[in-house]
């Protein structure tokens, strides 16, 4: 009984490759020792700000927006951050998302806490520097 039930909890490897070679159809999936060996250089002139120059960000469409609610804040107006940093996390009851910045620059403004999310609300300004 014992050992159906470890069987059952740890996958064997014939198995356990089976499932990675099932997610390996989707074509964004990466395993831990790929994503490892992988160090991707961020293109900053596709997404570079020009000085002085507001740009709003705005909630991401996610499908079931139902209950999306942005729950914490790693940033403060004034802040500056660079492409990549988490600025804040979204939620809602299946969820937790962090969502970071795609630009470089001074946060102008954020939306308040616990703040219902629809597609299209502004989440943050940033201002180029």
């Amino acid at each position: 009984m014992i050992k159906s039930i470890i069987r059952k909890l740890f996958l064997s490897d014939k198995k356990r490759n089976e499932i990675i070679n099932d997610l390996k159809s989707n074509p964004n999936f990466r395993t831990k020792e790929e994503i490892e060996k992988n160090v991707t250089v961020p293109i900053e002139s596709d997404f570079k700000l020009e000085k002085g120059k507001v740009e709003s960000i705005f909630s991401p469409e996610l499908g079931n927006q139902k209950g999306l609610v942005l729950t914490k804040w790693y940033v403060k107006p004034g802040d500056i951050v660079k492409i990549g940093d988490i600025i804040c996390e979204i939620e809602n009851e299946n969820i937790t998302m962090e969502f970071e910045t795609f630009y470089s620059g001074k946060i102008v403004s954020t939306c308040r806490l616990n703040q219902q999310l629809a597609k299209g609300i502004e989440i943050f300004k940033i201002e180029g520097i």
